[in-house]
């Protein structure tokens, strides 16, 4: 495993901070000097930093006003780093789940349908291997939620569609994090559900997987995007109760 570099470091922490409103935007940035005793680090060290940053458009150096952080609407969202602190931000971060919905949404029903088109034997037998493993995993919610990510990512894998593969693998940790709130949204919303929550959500991947393997591209599609409206509608309540 690659180890990360110490500027990378500072880039995180930085960024994080920023994340998480320790650091707000419009704020200035002290200058390098400071900063680098702030965070323990050289100054050649903070300036990559910065630059790393920059080029996330989380922030701007300019030589009049100094360093600002930008605001969060000019940020790189799509970029890994700031894809993952926004994931594990200790704010509140419903808004960022909904919109990683809305982007499953506009994505993984087509997907689900050119899989169960698409999928080539071998596909369909990681497909199961990964359904298998959901099956194993109802008592743990992270280990769920990996093995979930795993077995939607085995279906845009078999739409052999190298781009909506690369994207989901983008939204790894959003995707992972959504899941995990799923779970514990189901569990704190009883009135949303008539099974178990884990048998509910179990079922509900039986049913895409058997429509995936089957090759019913329109059932296949007809189930995700009832999944995903579900998820949508269990962050939605989960937002609505912490207002």
């Amino acid at each position: 495993m690659r180890v990360k570099s110490r500027s990378e470091e500072v880039v995180n922490a930085i960024g994080k901070d920023i994340v998480n409103g320790v650091i707000s935007p419009g704020e200035r940035l002290p200058k390098v000097e400071e900063l680098s005793e702030d965070y323990g680090v050289s100054r050649t060290v903070m300036r990559e930093a910065l630059q790393g940053l920059a080029a996330r458009k989380i922030i701007r150096a300019n030589q009049r006003s100094g360093t600002v952080v930008l605001p969060r609407n000019e940020w790189q969202l799509w970029d890994l780093s700031v894809m993952s602190w926004l994931s594990e931000s200790e704010q509140r971060n419903e808004k960022f789940l909904l919109d990683l919905t809305e982007v499953r949404l506009g994505l993984e029903p087509d997907a689900a349908a050119l899989a169960a088109k698409n999928a080539t034997e071998e596909e369909k037998a990681k497909i199961t291997a990964c359904f298998e493993r959901l099956e194993q995993t109802l008592d743990d919610p992270k280990a769920w939620a990996a093995a979930d990510y795993d077995f939607h990512l085995s279906i845009i894998e078999a739409t052999n569609n190298q781009l909506m593969a690369g994207l989901l693998k983008l939204l790894h940790k959003g995707l992972i994090l959504s899941r995990e709130k799923t779970v514990t949204s189901l569990n704190e919303h009883t009135e949303l559900q008539q099974e178990q929550p884990t048998t509910e959500i179990l079922n509900r991947h039986r049913n895409l997987y058997e429509a995936v393997i089957s090759g019913d591209a329109e059932q296949a599609k007809s189930v995700m995007t009832d999944m995903i409206l579900r998820v949508r509608q269990l962050i939605e309540a989960t937002q609505e109760q912490q207002i």
